[in-house]
């Protein structure tokens, strides 16, 4: 049986994440080992760099880019990519609400004017309704989670027959590790001296902050990455090799055991680790959606079946099933069950 994301865990990367917002405003340092200020902006300029290269790349395969989701988003940067540079238009989603809010400063820092649409929520229940997006994407996200699985199964059920979701910057297991111990983005002196060596890769894993916060920090091997593609009947995934840039792409086929690099490439790809991406393509064939505005895409994520909600005079959001109601929080929309917001966010 698949594993899934306690409300603990999810607990846990709302209240690190709100502590760390703080700290990429420059305000204060709360974790000695996390980037603040300027060294967060030059991270998110370089992921907005490499996140070009892939959507050109995708753009080039034909590959359409909007209307998108993006799923554990941060401040939104790919989103605001897709808006700003590739003239798509779509939805920035994330756990946490402080790192949403932090999109206006990082939108005007990056010299962008167009905003996605912000939605607070959970990623094993999307706040859509199914079969309502052509593309869907991630990265450096679905190793929080202690399976891929059941997050795939929804992603799955909200892309439109023939939709893609595409994902990047993920690990791979290393299997001859001693993981004495976790370590932050900024090493220690020791660390640094062990890196220098390569011995630092063989002894210790990163993510000690966001372990320490009760955030999970995984890496899943071929075949837990394979069962999950599985649910998607075309599949192009590449690897990578650490600390090697080849690619190794291997297609899904129709043999049972199809994410199987030669021996030669497999080995040190298990005694190193490595990288995966995928471009995954939901059965059917594609549409055109009909709609008039993006929130005519938004579902209760209260509701069983997933009705479509209705836009307030003031912004909000309610269901006419339930009466439920969800508010916007300067710009962010907050989308998660009744339960799951009060465990969250009992003070909004």
């Amino acid at each position: 049986m698949s594993k899934i994301q306690t409300l603990a865990n999810k607990k846990g990367e709302v209240e690190f994440r709100k502590k760390l917002a703080v700290q990429f405003e420059g305000k204060t340092t709360v974790y000695e080992g996390q980037p603040s200020g300027e060294e967060y902006l030059q991270i998110i300029k370089d992921r907005v760099k490499a996140y070009t290269t892939y959507f050109k790349d995708l753009k080039s395969k034909k590959i359409p880019l909007g209307h998108y989701l993006e799923i554990g988003a941060g401040v939104g940067q790919g989103a605001m990519l897709l808006e700003n540079k590739f003239n798509a238009h779509g939805f920035t989603s994330d756990i946490s609400l402080e790192t949403l809010k932090l999109g206006d400063k990082y939108l005007k820092l990056l010299d962008y004017k167009k905003m996605p649409l912000r939605i607070c929520c959970d990623l094993y229940n999307l706040p859509f309704l199914s079969n309502s997006i052509p593309f869907i994407f991630t990265f450096q996200t679905l190793h929080h989670l202690p399976d891929p699985l059941p997050v795939l199964k929804e992603i799955k059920r909200v892309l439109t027959q023939g939709g893609y979701f595409y994902f990047n910057e993920e690990p791979i297991a290393q299997v001859f590790n001693l993981n004495l111990w976790r370590r932050d983005l900024h090493l220690k002196w020791f660390e640094k001296l062990l890196k220098a060596t390569i011995i630092l890769h063989f002894i210790s894993r990163i993510g000690k902050s966001e372990v320490d916060h009760n955030v999970l920090e995984e890496t899943f091997t071929l075949s837990t990455w394979e069962e999950a593609l599985n649910l998607f009947p075309r599949v192009d995934a590449f690897l990578s090799i650490f600390p090697f840039s080849g690619k190794i792409h291997q297609t899904r086929t129709k043999k049972a055991y199809w994410l199987t690099p030669p021996f030669w490439k497999r080995l040190p790809l298990q005694i190193l680790g490595g990288g995966i991406g995928a471009i995954c393509q939901k059965e059917g064939n594609s549409h055109k959606l009909k709609y008039n505005t993006l929130h005519d895409l938004l579902a209760c994520p209260n509701c069983v079946k997933k009705p479509k909600l209705k836009v307030t005079k003031n912004g909000d959001l309610l269901c006419n099933v339930c009466r439920s109601y969800f508010k916007n929080k300067n710009g962010v929309l907050m989308l998660f069950s009744k339960k799951q917001e009060r465990v969250l966010y009992p003070n909004t």
